[in-house]
């Protein structure tokens, strides 16, 4: 039964407006200081984060954080973006939350080599908004990538976090 409701869709699957939480976001921020640019946020910037950045925009110099639809081509994309930006520049960044789907076949073939750091976090992050859904807006466990060219020394950088423990440190 549970691999049924994992792979169901929701009322509101099709809406995207699953925004990060205000203490992982906080979070985020500690590991690099201020995020100049969310390019994942709505087009009208209504649910950015930071100053509203769109993919298919030309990427400004700065830290540039994403939060993308979650299938794997929309995540391969953004991907890439980033790893162009963040090897433009020694002060680009991009930081991307992303669903745990490092085991899927396309991902590996065609993003995870393009990614500096993983951060692993315990738990699933419990996405808030309108079109929530008690148990469906976060079906898989959740990470952070980040393309930061200062950390590319050939080895995948690894960390874990405790969402609990997050919650604690930056609510």
């Amino acid at each position: 039964m549970r691999y049924k409701t994992m792979n169901q869709k929701t009322k509101f699957s099709d809406q995207v407006d699953f925004r990060t939480p205000e203490y992982l976001f906080k979070y985020i921020k500690s590991i690099y200081g201020d995020v100049h640019y969310d390019a994942a946020c709505f087009q009208d910037g209504s649910n950015a984060l930071a100053n509203p950045l769109r993919l298919g925009d030309n990427w400004p110099e700065g830290i540039i954080y994403s939060n993308p639809p979650f299938d794997d081509d929309s995540i391969i994309k953004w991907i890439n973006k980033g790893w162009h930006h963040s090897r433009k520049n020694k002060n680009n960044i991009h930081i991307m939350l992303i669903p745990n789907k490092l085991n899927h076949v396309k991902i590996q073939k065609n993003g995870f080599d393009l990614i500096d750091k993983i951060i692993f976090l315990g738990g699933r992050v419990n996405f808030k908004s309108s079109f929530s859904t008690k148990g469906g807006s976060s079906r898989n466990g959740s990470i952070i990538l980040i393309q930061d060219q200062t950390l590319n020394n050939h080895e995948k950088q690894f960390s874990f976090k405790l969402l609990s423990v997050l919650k604690e440190e930056f609510n």
